[in-house]
């Protein structure tokens, strides 16, 4: 076992064996945890440069355990994927919104310790909504409402779930290559066909390079092993929409798919949800899907399938219809703007200190009221901050300390790129 963990250090190109032994004895527990870092540890060092190498890691990641056996549904099943972030509650709306087109639509979301930012934390703030589904309860769900969120039973893809934890301990969870192959293979494992893979840019998060780089090896991997991939590179310089704090942004997904919300978060997710209806099926271009989801945003189809999905998994929908039933905090306070100007820029890192300073509790949170390139008047409200507890005065220095605010409005994008297995193979 040393030796190969030697040779990654020695920037040697693992075989195909090789990978398969490594990942079935991490599986069997016949490595140690200080043997699994190590491994881990090459890749801040030597990362994967071969698609074919990659390929076999994200396979061996996949096939690991169990798999979720979908071939009784009929149509081609897409999944959603991203490298997530603060406020980014985009799938919570893309799954109901594509099946409302007839697409089969599904996530599995690996739990980790601590994770403000993932779909499952935002989830657990509707009562009664079940996201520890069996294996079967996961397929009978997709078959009937066209969409499903879960964590993965223990047996799916288990080096992945393990793996996932590990590369957050040894800070190698943005390493590209495993990245990559965390991000694909669960999704394999799970039973999709077809992949839409949002990766992130921003000041707390990949920088454009590497995000261009995970999405051109998820596109490339994906390809290789045959399921369609898209990747997208969208804006992690502010959080998508304006809140962040689980039932904030639940009372968020609500909005957007009552035919609101913030217009970033509605963006997304019709660049996102149409490229996904394609790719799953639909029809006719990626304008025709995205006039489509519209459509269904408007004459409240999607919100119907988001009432059918939560109902599915135990929830209770009444939360659509009466949002107040969701947590709040029993404090509450406004940050100001301590000049006049522009919004030129937030300080993710910091609104990300702000966030865990709030604590766990699905009722905390902020929401902000200026974005990127918003002009703003001294002593006008930036952002208000709801708390479990009533000194509020570090979460309203951070929240203001987060904003640059300068005398001229900023140039801002909210998409960069689009990367397609196709469009890849074609040129």
């Amino acid at each position: 076992m040393l030796d190969l963990i030697n040779k990654r250090r020695r920037d040697e190109k693992l075989t195909t064996a090789e990978i398969t032994f490594i990942t079935k004895a991490i599986v069997a527990k016949e490595m140690t945890t200080a043997q699994v870092g190590a491994f881990l540890d090459t890749f801040s060092y030597h990362d994967m440069a071969t698609t074919a190498e990659l390929t076999d890691l994200t396979m061996a990641l996949a096939y690991s355990g169990g798999i979720y056996d979908l071939s009784d549904l009929p149509g081609i099943k897409v999944a959603p994927l991203s490298t997530d972030g603060l406020g980014d509650k985009t799938s919570l709306v893309l799954l109901p919104l594509v099946a409302s087109l007839g697409v089969p639509i599904l996530q599995v979301i690996t739990p980790l310790a601590k994770e403000q930012t993932s779909p499952l934390n935002r989830l657990a703030a509707v009562p009664q909504l079940r996201t520890n589904l069996a294996a079967d309860e996961f397929v009978t769900t997709l078959k009937k409402v066209g969409a499903v969120a879960a964590s993965p039973v223990a047996e799916l893809a288990p080096l992945q779930q393990t793996l996932a934890q590990l590369e957050v301990e040894t800070d190698t969870a943005q390493v590209p290559a495993l990245l990559t192959s965390r991000l694909l293979s669960l999704a394999i494992a799970a039973g999709a066909d077809a992949l839409v893979v949002d990766i992130k840019t921003g000041n707390n998060c990949l920088t454009l390079k590497q995000a261009q780089q995970v999405a051109k090896l998820t596109v490339a991997v994906g390809a290789e092993v045959g399921r369609r991939t898209l990747a997208v590179i969208s804006d992690l310089n502010q959080p998508i929409g304006d809140a962040v704090g689980a039932s904030w942004e639940i009372r968020e997904v609500i909005a957007t798919l009552k035919g609101g919300g913030p217009a970033d978060l509605r963006e997304l997710v019709l660049s996102l949800g149409a490229q996904l209806a394609v790719l799953g099926g639909y029809l006719g271009t990626v304008a025709d899907a995205r006039e489509a989801l519209s459509a269904n945003l408007a004459n409240g189809q999607a919100l119907a399938k988001f009432h059918e999905w939560l109902d599915a998994q135990g929830g209770d929908a009444s939360v659509i219809e009466q949002p107040d039933l969701l947590a709040t905090a029993e404090y509450t306070a406004t940050a100001r703007t301590p000049r006049s100007g522009y919004i030129a820029a937030w300080d993710m890192a910091q609104l990300a200190q702000l966030r865990d300073l709030l604590g766990e509790n699905p009722g905390v949170g902020f929401v902000l009221h200026k974005k990127i390139g918003d002009s703003v008047e001294a002593g006008e409200a930036l952002a208000t901050v709801y708390s479990a507890h009533a000194d509020l005065q570090p979460e309203l220095k951070l929240a203001q300390q987060a904003a640059t605010i300068a005398d001229k409005a900023p140039e801002h994008r909210l998409l960069y790129d689009v990367i397609d297995s196709a469009l890849e193979q074609a040129e």
